[in-house]
């Protein structure tokens, strides 16, 4: 049984970077009706995937070599349906969050280890819900809080990254934006949380902040 191709999320990663990066021929109404056709066809997708996993499972009279390409074919639709879901969770936090407040908010936060001794990638995704006429921009500022041999230390994201990425992380986007940060904990460093500093340039943003238990956030 063929599996499905997904071609849609390839084709919104593409125009929303354009959106991004300030160029677009459509006006705002049909760049989010684009958007929302997107999320439908992602609904539609994850149905048809799950379809073919129903006929899958009932599947009966087969020999050894059929059943594992069934197996096979399982595994990959059920990894297919989970990436969709995740996709479509993404993009209906753009356009219609559950909490139905619109502006910028924090995506999701993520360190994720690195070959490197106490090395990590900071991977921050901020959007902005609801409400796309226009870029939002700013600055993230970062301190890890954590100790050293007992005793409590806290750093800021400038101490532990290389010096041509010091400073203040510079976001400007209309939907949303992925922004990375290599980083290098002090030896002995044990974290325990990461407090996130979020400064709007428009002049009547508000300052977000927020903390994150390492634990929930490392990988």
């Amino acid at each position: 049984m063929a599996v499905i191709a997904v071609t849609g999320s390839v084709f919104l990663a593409h125009e929303l970077g354009r959106l991004n990066g300030g160029y677009s021929y459509l006006d705002q109404r049909r760049e989010r009706d684009e958007l929302t056709a997107v999320i439908a066809e992602r609904d539609l997708t994850i149905e048809v995937l799950r379809r073919q996993v129903a006929i899958l499972e009932t599947s009966q009279e087969i020999d050894q070599e059929t059943y594992t390409l069934v197996e096979q074919n399982l595994d990959e639709l059920q990894a297919q349906i989970q990436a969709q879901e995740e996709e479509l969770a993404f993009y209906r936090g753009i356009i219609s969050p559950e909490d139905g407040v619109a502006g910028l908010r924090v995506q999701s936060l993520e360190m994720r280890p690195t070959d490197a001794e106490q090395g990590y990638l900071l991977h921050l995704v901020l959007v902005q819900a609801i409400t796309h006429d226009r870029r939002v921009s700013g600055t993230v500022s970062f301190d890890i809080t954590g100790s050293i041999d007992g005793e409590p230390v806290q750093l800021n994201l400038d101490e532990v990254v290389a010096e041509d990425a010091r400073g203040a992380i510079a976001y400007a986007f209309r939907y949303f934006q992925d922004l990375q940060r290599q980083l290098v904990l002090p030896e002995g460093f044990e974290p325990d949380e990461v407090l996130m500093l979020i400064r709007p340039r428009e002049p009547n943003g508000q300052a977000l902040e927020q903390s994150f238990e390492w634990s929930a956030i490392a990988g």
